[in-house]
């Protein structure tokens, strides 16, 4: 899932190594291409190397006979080298626990267990024209072999990302919501389960199990989440760490602080809250004297030049909220906010019809709220989805530029 990558990169830029597979740094805990690197025979490293170039962003290879041998058919994802047994297929369910799309602000960060390590929360579609976010790709420079074009353009087909580390040497626990999401985030090889048509939980069987009764159940969410609760609404990007065992020495600048929620909204300038919880009041009032004295220490903010900082002590917690108007902090403005699109009615978007042009689906029904298109197609692929006033939701594929079906969820 090259979306993985970009998620690195953003931490990357925000202070981390740069693709690092060290114990402790961010790369060794999130990215799949360090996992052989923590466990060459275990499960992750093997579905890495059988999709090597899909996560190293290049697409899946075709594949050719090697140099002299017969022009035969490739061999099966399951053929093992003489001697060893075949490897189990991978696991995915194809049908949704929710048969309904779940509304737009349903909190999937519950997802997240109890003694969460690291997460990181993401709304893409908000984030691709942040001009601060394409500062961050400009100084990574390519991402998984694409340049800065080609990921907006992947950023803009999808709606929401969560990735949560669970624990050391783990593939991470990920929620992915985009129409046609499977495609979309390139996770065909991957083992993953339905979470409504349009979301998928990708991880460990048992883990995404849970992660969906987490979702689902009515219980208390986990400490986690409701430090995400404090933030995800507004945010285009969250993260929540353990700094006890978060990597790069980042416990060392908040001396006191056990966990950090940072959260983060790119798209008219830069504004960011930052949550540090400590073990009691008076650690709390220490670290809020010392982030007094250089509120640039926190995530994110080290990179707004000329912010204005506010700091409160609330109990045994800091908050640090700071903001710069108008994408100033990063060389290039942040695009300005277009305003909302108005939803549609379900009566007019079954006007639509087979054959119809994507233009006269538009002047019909107006821009669609989201589009997911297929690259690597020999046909131009692309869904339009639209919210209906009825808080449902409507989808409208085109193929070559003619509809070729409308759904209603």
């Amino acid at each position: 899932m090259p979306i993985r990558a970009f998620v690195g990169t953003l931490l990357v830029c925000l202070g981390a190594a740069a693709q690092d597979c060290r114990p402790g740094t961010v790369g060794y805990d999130v990215d799949i291409r360090c996992s052989c690197v923590k466990d060459p025979s275990g499960q992750t490293c093997d579905l890495y190397k059988r999709n090597k170039s899909m996560y190293d962003g290049n697409g899946v290879q075709m594949w050719t006979p090697p140099p002299g041998g017969p022009a035969t058919s490739a061999p099966s994802r399951t053929d093992s080298p003489a001697g060893q047994p075949a490897r189990a297929a991978i696991r995915q369910d194809n049908t949704p626990y929710s048969a309904k799309l779940l509304p737009a602000n349903t909190p999937f960060w519950r997802i997240l267990p109890p003694g969460t390590r690291m997460a990181v929360g993401m709304r893409p579609q908000w984030m691709a024209n942040s001009g601060f976010v394409e500062q961050l790709l400009r100084m990574a420079g390519p991402v998984g072999g694409q340049n800065v074009e080609e990921m907006r353009r992947e950023l803009a087909g999808v709606d929401t990302v969560i990735l949560a580390v669970t624990r050391p040497n783990a593939a991470p626990l990920i929620l992915a919501r985009a129409a046609d999401v499977v495609r979309a985030t390139r996770s065909e090889s991957d083992p993953y389960r339905y979470v409504d048509p349009d979301t998928i939980l990708v991880g460990d069987w048992n883990e995404t199990g849970a992660a969906m009764n987490r979702l689902f159940a009515q219980g208390e969410p986990s400490a986690e989440a409701k430090m995400v609760d404090r933030v995800a609404a507004w945010s285009d990007f969250w993260l929540v760490t353990n700094l006890v065992s978060a990597p790069g020495g980042l416990a060392a600048k908040f001396p006191g602080a056990t966990k950090m929620t940072v959260g983060a909204a790119l798209r008219d300038g830069i504004t960011v809250e930052a949550w540090f919880d400590t073990a009691s009041p008076q650690a709390a009032q220490r670290l809020a004297e010392r982030l007094r004295g250089n509120p640039k220490s926190a995530p994110i903010v080290d990179q707004m030049d000329g912010a204005q900082a506010a700091i409160q002590e609330v109990g045994s917690s800091v908050r640090l909220y700071a903001r710069v108007a108008g994408g100033k902090g990063a060389p290039e403005a942040a695009a300005n906010v277009p305003p909302a699109l108005a939803p549609v009615s379900r009566a007019k978007v079954s006007e639509v019809r087979a054959g119809m042009s994507r233009a006269d689906v538009e002047t019909l029904l107006g821009k669609a709220h989201s589009v997911t298109t297929i690259q690597g197609s020999d046909e131009d692929i692309a869904t339009l989805v639209y919210n209906l006033d009825d808080s449902g939701t409507a989808k409208v594929r085109t193929v070559d530029g003619k509809v070729e079906w409308v759904r209603f969820y």
